[in-house]
């Protein structure tokens, strides 16, 4: 059987009539659409509605619950660092974390403060005097140019123009190694310039647990 194409419709062939009828055709699917439109629109809002009521207080129960036990956890542990700096001395009580991990080393917790860092300014005679050291080592060894090329790279400032706190941590492990006194000196300038601000509480850990019969390191932390 064959088929005959459907020739386009050319408005220069229809009447008055004809065009008017289109016109009004064309007028009517338009509404048509824009309706649908229109539900579909009320539709999500309501599903989104709906999902946002029928889920939220599992969630928001559940962080209420578990910034209480954080709390609870820190409550409990201040009596273990009383006799802990009893036993190491009392600059156990200025560490910012503290962990506790049983002796087979199946499940530790460490709680603590998330520590920011910032400078006051002084920082920057430490990092010059630092600078002015490594530049006074004139010894053309192969060592002495990689360590100079490493210091210049962790005084470098980070894109806020401060310097990386983690540097400090880097430099302190050269403090041996150099054996120089100008060296130390400047690096206790950065070390005092320090600026540490206590912010959220922490707890984080692991714990060894069986799945179907498979040993596996369950981790968690959270912060409130």
């Amino acid at each position: 059987m064959e088929t005959t194409e459907k020739k386009p419709i050319k408005l220069a062939d229809l009447s008055a009539e004809e065009k008017k009828q289109l016109l009004k055709e064309a007028a009517a699917e338009e509404r048509e659409l824009k309706a649908n439109k229109s539900k579909n629109s009320e539709a999500y809002k309501q599903l989104s509605a709906d999902f946002v009521t029928n889920n939220i207080d599992i969630f928001a129960h559940r962080q209420i619950a578990i910034e209480n036990d954080i709390k609870n956890l820190f409550t409990d542990y201040k009596a273990i660092i009383d006799i802990k700096a009893m036993v190491y001395g009392e600059k156990v009580h200025n560490q910012d974390t503290h962990t506790s991990t049983l002796a087979d080393g199946s499940a530790s917790i460490t709680i603590g403060n998330n520590v920011s860092i910032n400078f006051d300014g002084t920082e920057k005679i430490g990092i010059e005097g630092i600078k002015e050291y490594i530049a006074s080592l004139t010894d053309d060894d192969e060592n002495t140019a990689k360590l100079t090329q490493m210091v210049n790279i962790l005084l470098k400032p980070n894109k806020q123009g401060m310097l990386n706190p983690s540097s400090i941590i880097q430099l302190n492990g050269l403090r041996g190694s150099l054996n120089s006194e100008k060296f130390n000196e400047n690096l206790d300038i950065i070390e005092a310039a320090q600026i540490r601000v206590k912010s959220t509480m922490f707890v984080s850990g692991w714990k060894f647990i069986e799945i179907d019969g498979i040993t596996k390191k369950l981790e968690f932390r959270f912060s409130i």
